[in-house]
């Protein structure tokens, strides 16, 4: 329960991705093109970090690292306010992606923990609806607070002060949760990522990995200037459908793995998302939104807890935080390509062909993990167990 609501508190800095379009031209002037270079080089945080935090987690445990993470998080939020010059956005990107990290590879690992490991994708979802939440209490706080034709004095104040003050808030939770213990002891000889990657790669999921971040740059980073462009009122309408789709789905049709398989279900919420994309095409009004929203919700609720799960139990549990950074550190890849690509290519040819691309692209990476899928036999029916590779 206590980490449910610390999810909810970190998206008030995911909140920052709707509203950088509008921070760019009040306060540091470029094009679209300038905020997905911010977000893209920023992800080098994560991208850093990454091979060392799994280590981190592994041998120290989550609370050290959620204390670093949320701690840091709330400073470099705050710290947006008060710099104007394009270098200081660079360098505070990079710190927030880093924190995200790290963040993000301690809750996954700590949900691991809790639960039995049969069902460490459906404690990984439990918590994420956290996070679901905030997604969509975040942009409505954004829209009421950037509601006016003009921008308030002081708004930029509020926006940071308030994201910041809530992580802030999360390092609190933090600081009174029980850390559980890892099941198995760690390896007392240190072995490097690349060796650890060599003797365990992933295999196919990596394109899943990819697939899924490559899909979400957009709805996270550019909805805002769509619904600008098509001149709409704000990202409410999408968020506000989003999000709850995702989190009932979890709640109704948690047990749909154990009867479908978990391959199967991580394809169909794959395949969701990607069609969400191309039904945005079709959004020219408000309500135009929802659809395309409820469809990606569909899509977020089915792959995000089984693409980290599969990653995982690739290694052996002692190396569960290695391994969980690992798949994190694709959808950071994935992220960057997204934020830069997509970006140019919404400069250059729009958004509908932005779109169609994005879609395409994650269609052929779904076929050919399906395709590996099926050769490996994934097309029987059983049981949710590890041992039968449910």
């Amino acid at each position: 329960l206590v980490f449910f609501f610390l999810m909810i508190r970190r998206p008030p800095r995911s909140t920052l991705f709707p509203y950088t379009t509008l921070f760019r031209s009040v306060k540091i002037g470029g094009d679209i093109g300038t905020v997905s270079g911010i977000f893209g080089i920023g992800m080098i945080g994560s991208l850093v970090t990454r091979p060392f935090v799994g280590r981190w987690i592994d041998r120290a445990g989550c609370k050290p690292v959620l204390l670093f993470a949320t701690f840091g998080a709330s400073v470099a939020i705050l710290s947006f306010q008060w710099f104007e010059s394009i270098r200081a956005i660079y360098a505070l990107r990079v710190l927030l992606q880093l924190t995200q990290a790290s963040f993000l590879a301690a809750i996954a690992v700590f949900a691991a923990r809790i639960a039995p490991p049969r069902r460490s994708a459906e404690s990984l979802a439990m918590i994420g609806m956290g996070g679901l939440a905030g997604i969509m209490v975040g942009p409505s706080l954004g829209d009421l607070i950037f509601s006016g034709k003009t921008i308030a004095p002081g708004a930029f104040v509020w926006f940071f002060s308030i994201g910041s003050g809530l992580m802030l808030g999360s390092a609190a939770f933090v600081a009174f949760t029980h850390s559980p213990a890892a099941r198995h002891p760690v390896a007392e000889k240190s072995e490097s990522i690349l060796r650890l990657l060599i003797r365990y790669w992933p295999g196919a999921i990596i394109a899943m990995g990819f697939c899924l971040a490559f899909s979400q740059a957009f709805p996270i980073m550019f909805i805002e200037r769509f619904v600008t462009d098509r001149g709409l009122s704000g990202v409410t309408y999408f968020f506000v459908a989003y999000s709850p789709t995702a989190i009932a789905l979890r709640l109704l049709l948690r047990r749909v793995p154990e009867r479908v398989g978990r391959r199967r279900t991580l394809i169909f919420g794959m395949s969701s998302y990607t069609i969400g994309l191309m039904l945005l095409i079709r959004a020219h009004t408000d309500g135009g939104l929802i659809l395309p929203a409820i469809v990606m919700g569909m899509g977020h609720c089915f792959s995000y807890p089984f693409l980290i799960d599969f990653a995982a139990e690739k290694m052996p549990p002692q190396h569960r935080g290695v391994a969980t950074s690992v798949i994190l550190g694709v959808l950071d890849i994935g992220f960057l390509l997204g934020f830069i690509v997509e970006g140019r290519l919404i400069k250059w040819y729009g958004f509908n062909f932005t779109l169609t691309a994005v879609s395409i692209t994650c269609a052929s990476l779904i076929a050919y993990y399906a395709l590996t899928q099926r050769r490996a036999g994934f097309t029987r029916r059983v049981r949710y167990d590890r041992a039968k590779g449910g």
